[in-house]
């Protein structure tokens, strides 16, 4: 994959996370994280409650970001350290309270009949998830090609949505969609049949 010039460096966004003033910046992405949970998704509760919420999903955040690594910084879209912390936690609040909606969206990629209803649906999500991702891989879907399922999986599925949230070149997605749907189509073909 050619990454972007725009695209940070795991190392570099290390780096630039070290250099900032969290006392500062943890203060910011609190209230932000706050005013989302309240506003966006209508968490009605005490104070406490909501700055423990906000601490919760911003640690969630930063192992996503600097351990993980699974979240990019595209500088072009995000000129500043703050502004990509916003937009990810932005992206991860949206996975957290449209799980529900993920497992619909998901469920247009997997054939109705290989979802067991007898199951606990979170449990059936999570095995069919995880047979999908493995199947893929044994396909040898690439790590973009994986990262996008994933995104698919996490009920993110407007292109432009996930080119920001993988830091990816329009070219680059399109690349590993065009193969991505090749193999999506065998893995239907395997759930049918099953």
């Amino acid at each position: 994959m050619e990454i972007s010039k725009n695209i940070v460096s795991k190392k570099d966004l290390q780096n630039a996370a070290h250099k900032e003033n969290w006392d500062q910046l943890w203060v910011i992405l609190v209230a932000h994280c706050i005013n989302r949970l309240i506003n966006r998704y209508g968490i009605k509760t005490n104070k406490d409650d909501l700055v423990n919420q906000a601490n919760q999903k911003i640690s969630e955040v930063l192992s996503l970001v600097l351990i993980e690594g699974t979240r990019r910084w595209n500088t072009e879209e995000y000129p500043t350290f703050k502004d990509f912390m916003v937009s990810v936690i932005d992206s991860h609040l949206n996975n957290t309270f449209n799980k529900s909606k993920a497992i619909e969206e998901y469920r247009d990629i997997l054939p109705e009949k290989s979802i067991d209803s007898g199951h606990d649906m979170n449990i059936s999500y999570d095995e069919q998830r995880k047979e999908a991702y493995q199947f893929l891989s044994a396909e040898g879907a690439s790590d973009d090609e994986l990262m996008i399922f994933e995104c698919m999986a996490d009920g993110i599925v407007k292109p432009k949505a996930i080119k920001a949230d993988l830091g990816i070149s329009d070219s680059d997605f399109h690349n590993a969609w065009r193969r991505l749907k090749v193999k999506l189509k065998k893995l239907r073909n395997k759930l049918s049949e099953q």
